[in-house]
């Protein structure tokens, strides 16, 4: 098979295959390192030169005839647009067939339990049948760097479909309440006991199915060998370890306590709403109706994860289990994805860090960002921040890794034999079929917005975008507004025509990337398209940020020529039909007003004004954000300022390293991750509007750059004449060409690091622990990811003993860093006790405070109480959004009471109604009393203790 894109060498893959590069996938070069064999010479030899003596006439014969072949291949080399495998037109059908199933998923009037599934079945086979119609799978045999058999592959599948499959099970069962017995302690909170099935099961399924997958891999080939070319088991893999320490850290309680009002309840509302209005473009927000203040990302994945995993989202239905006697946890299914992208970043900036450094700074690197508060704190919330982050963290990491990766180098190829088929598989089609699974799923959406299936009976119709306002089974109650059909703003910019649009962005992606196999420009595209999910996420700053650094890189550095292989016009398609096909549909239903909402009120205005400001009289200057990422980043908190600095020692001592070296590598790095602290941290200090966590996208960074001076402590670690070596990677030329003086001068400096460390930290650590008037202490840690920052402490919790006992450990430990013969047993201290506080903050406090900060207790105990006393709930001068999200919306919302308040309850009693429920703040408790003309019975179903913010009462009328 003709494959003109093969810029290669030549040599055959299982030659090239023995070359390393810097990380576990790395590609190899051209084979062979050693002398040749001597040989003896023969009468072939003498043949061979007599033909080389005739050919000599034939040679200039055919000059011209060469010269035209070289013409020809010069021409191939220069195509702008690399050219792939025959086309294979069967995979149109396969795509046509799959795309057609999901668009009739999409278009059915009456949603499916399992619509959503299936739906994703269906974009995926369409994604597979793209990729087979570029022929994708027919790489020539000189790529194919390994080459194995389905049947070798069954165990590792099936180990992986188990892990999988149970993984699926048990969230399932966990949402539903079948996991999670109905034992309440004393204060009607849930028990650690009652807990700890979920916490137990779910993440042994999914450490099954991590497991599965490396088995699949070392069989199929990418995981056989390490970048030396020696096996290594799973158990010594640092990436592994990685994975489980986020997975045992961050999933135990991922959904085992309420969500937090007001991000987490204001999101996974809207989020709601997407089902239960079956409408994916225009989103609805309770009582306050269109939902225009941020960009779609968050609110869809929390979506499909409540379809997926059967939450009961419809009007009422949120906590409706109760009746049936189980206690259902639907905060399994909306934080799964916030998980899932957290563990992606972390992992993809450990590889990177990997390839450049060592994997040895890489994990710690990981584990130190893994251990930061604001970043495992956040990365257990429903908000938008941390779809934002680590989606660009992942394009930063991938960004990191393109531009130290050989331009020349190009993707493995993994052969699997079916049979008669053979198919071969390589990161391609990870990095083209990610593009398509995403952008796919939008142009069929916009198209099946023309058409509504019934099935019982069956019936088609065909119609313009017509789409509706208000929340179904709640229309017409008091803060809800009547439900009614809307007609897009921009009648001429239909659906159809969008998709028709995004369809050809797609196209041109696809022909344009059709023959593209280099490692560098592939990971590029990858580091584009997780640039336009952040811009999905959070807005602009998306790509912004990542393309800031990067050209703030290409300038510092003067590698001008990396501009060119950024794949900067294909990286903007991505961009294109993946992030903008919602900004769109958006701005046709509904025109200027959305744009101005989103982008003028919450981005522009944010920037230059103080909006929701709740930071009055604190010191809004560049210093607050100082202030935060002190108790962000607890207890590396000491380490972090040195750690910033560290790596300019690289640039001004020590030989100078060649372009490409291991040295300038890493300097080059460590500029990067720099300059991404730098512009993160000072874009969001020039905001005028400021809360703790718009700081989270200057955390990754600081934590690489922290994780590579631990590892510069160890091989700095014992006598001034032994370098520890590093694991893995590079072998630290830059230190092995400093002089022992030069050595001597940056173990003091540690040293003196070490001393300003443990002050730093321990004053940090105080202002965590120490109850001091007018100060928040305790709660500084919420305060990373909460709102409202002027909210009381409950008095039922203290756990100022517990925190004095970390800043004491981690203030120690940092000062006995000044022992250079210790460092190593020091280090590995340290990095245990920020596992243990991670733990700790996860498990307890976080666990603990969530009844406070949230209304799933308050809730429940409406839900048990009316299914005995049945009676409506009514929120009273409340607009939380947790009460909306726990009672599926299904509730009378009176943001401000007065004469509608009265009259609603007038008239409710008119009907016969004689008990209600309200949900309410503790403070106003007196004055609803009064409003309801002090009832027979009003009683408090739950407890300060519960809840020190919301309550339940119940009252009963004559």
């Amino acid at each position: 098979m003709n494959d003109t894109h093969d810029k290669s060498s030549g040599a055959p893959a299982d030659a090239r295959d023995k070359t390393t590069a810097g990380d576990d996938t790395a590609a190899g070069g051209v084979e062979g390192s050693g002398a040749a064999e001597p040989r003896v010479p023969s009468s072939r030899d003498d043949a061979a030169e007599s033909e080389r003596a005739a050919g000599t006439a034939d040679a200039a014969e055919s000059e011209g005839a060469a010269g035209t072949d070289e013409a020809a291949l010069d021409a191939e080399e220069a195509r702008l647009v690399p050219q792939g495998n025959p086309l294979r037109w069967r995979g149109a059908a396969v795509s046509a067939a799959g795309a057609f199933f999901a668009f009739v998923v999409m278009a059915l009037a009456p949603q499916l339990r399992w619509g959503v599934p299936l739906g994703a079945l269906g974009i995926a086979v369409a994604t597979l049948g793209l990729l087979e119609l570029l022929g994708t799978f027919d790489d020539p045999p000189e790529r194919v760097a390994a080459r194995v058999g389905i049947r070798d592959l069954l165990g590792p599948l099936a180990l992986l479909g188990g892990g999988v499959v149970a993984f699926f099970a048990l969230v399932t069962l966990s949402v539903a309440g079948y996991l999670s017995p109905s034992s309440l302690s004393r204060d009607g909170a849930p028990t650690l006991l009652s807990l700890a099935a979920p916490a137990v099961a779910v993440p042994a399924a999914f450490l099954t199915a991590v497991v599965g997958a490396f088995r699949l891999g070392e069989r199929l080939g990418p995981c056989r060998v390490d970048e030396t070319g020696a096996p290594r088991p799973l158990i010594r893999r640092h990436g592994f370890w990685l994975v489980a320490l986020v997975t045992l850290l961050y999933l135990p309680m991922l959904g085992s306590h309420s969500l937090t009002d007001p991000w987490e309840t204001h999101y996974g509302e809207v989020a709601r709403e997407i089902l239960a209005r079956n409408d994916w473009i225009s989103l609805w927000w309770a009582q306050d109706g269109w939902f225009w203040s941020k960009p779609v990302l968050d609110f869809w994945m929390q979506a499909l994860a409540m379809a997926a995993f059967g939450v009961r989202y419809r009007s009422g239905e949120m906590l409706s289990a109760v009746a049936e006697g189980r206690t259902p946890w639907p905060e399994w299914a909306v934080r799964l994805p916030i998980f899932a992208l957290t563990l992606i970043a972390v992992y993809l900036l450990y590889k990177a860090i990997a390839r450049i450094f060592s994997r040895r700074a890489g994990l710690l690197a990981g584990v130190v960002l893994t251990t930061m508060p604001q970043w495992f704190l956040v990365s257990h919330q429903t908000m938008t921040d941390m779809p934002f982050v680590a989606t660009m963290a992942a394009a930063m990491a991938l960004l990191l890794l393109g531009i130290h990766t050989d331009e020349a180098e190009e993707a493995r190829v993994y052969e699997v034999d079916l049979g008669a088929l053979k198919v071969g598989l390589s990161v391609y089609h990870l990095v083209l079929g990610a593009i398509i699974a995403c952008a796919l799923p939008q142009i069929l959406y916009l198209l099946s917005r023309h058409v509504d299936i019934h099935t019982a009976p069956f019936g088609l119709r065909l119609h313009g975008d017509v789409f509706s306002s208000g929340s179904p089974g709640n229309c017409g109650l008091p803060g809800n507004e009547a439900c009614r059909s809307v007609l897009p703003v921009l009648p001429g910019l239909q659906p159809v025509l969008q998709a028709l649009i995004w369809a050809q962005t797609l196209a041109i992606v696809l022909y344009a990337s059709w023959g593209e196999r280099r490692v560098q420009r592939l990971l590029f595209l990858a580091a584009w398209f997780f640039a336009a999910l952040s811009t999905m996420a959070k807005g602009p700053a998306g790509f912004g940020l990542p393309v800031l650094c990067a050209l703030g890189y290409v300038v510092v550095s003067r590698r001008y020529r990396d501009l060119l292989k950024m794949e900067i016009p294909v990286g903007l398609l991505v961009l294109a039909c993946v992030a903008l096909p919602w900004f769109v549909a958006m701005y046709a239903r509904h025109g200027q007003p959305f744009t101005d909402r989103l982008l003028f009120h919450d981005m522009f205005k944010r920037a230059f004004t103080h909006v929701h400001d709740t930071n009055e009289g604190d010191d809004v200057s560049f210093r607050y954000y100082v202030w935060q990422l002190g108790y962000a980043m607890f207890p590396w908190t000491g380490l972090v300022p040195a750690s910033l600095v560290w790596w300019l020692r690289r640039r001004e001592g020590g030989a100078p390293g060649e372009p490409g070296s291991a040295e300038a590598r890493q300097s080059d790095a460590s500029v990067f991750l720099a300059m991404w602290f730098i512009f993160g941290f000072a874009l969001f200090s020039l905001m005028l509007t400021k809360f703790h966590h718009y700081i989270l996208p200057a955390v990754p960074p600081a934590a690489m750059l922290t994780g590579i001076l631990l590892d510069d402590m160890l091989r700095l670690e014992g006598g001034a004449g032994a370098l520890a070596p590093r694991s893995g990677g590079a072998s630290a030329p830059a230190l092995s060409a400093r002089s022992p003086a030069t050595i001597s001068y940056e173990r003091a400096m540690l040293g003196a690091v070490a001393i300003g460390a443990a002050l730093l930290v321990f004053f940090v650590g105080r202002d965590l622990a120490m109850a001091r008037e007018g100060q928040p202490s305790q709660a500084r840690l919420l305060h990373l990811f909460t709102y409202n920052y002027k909210r009381p402490w409950p008095q039922s919790l203290d756990f100022s003993a517990t925190l004095w006992a970390f800043t004491a450990a981690a203030a120690v430990l940092c000062f006995l860093l000044v022992v250079a013969r210790f460092r190593r047993l020091v280090l590995y201290a340290l990095v245990s006790l920020a596992v243990a506080f991670t733990a700790w903050g996860l498990d307890v406090y976080f666990v603990r405070t969530s009844p406070h900060w949230g209304q799933r207790e308050t809730l429940l105990a409406y839900a048990r109480a009316s299914h005995d006393i049945p009676g409506p709930l009514v929120a009273y001068q409340m607009n939380w959004k947790g009460e909306n999200f726990y009672a599926g919306n299904k509730l009378a919302a009176f943001v401000s009471s007065g004469k509608k308040f009265q009259d609603y309850i007038n008239e409710q009693k008119k009907k016969g109604v004689k008990t209600f429920y309200f949900v309410t703040e503790h403070g106003r408790i007196h004055s609803l009393s009064n409003e309801l003309g002090n009832p027979r019975i009003f009683e408090k179903l739950t407890s300060n203790e519960l809840n020190n913010k919301f309550l339940v009462v119940r009252a009963t009328f004559e």
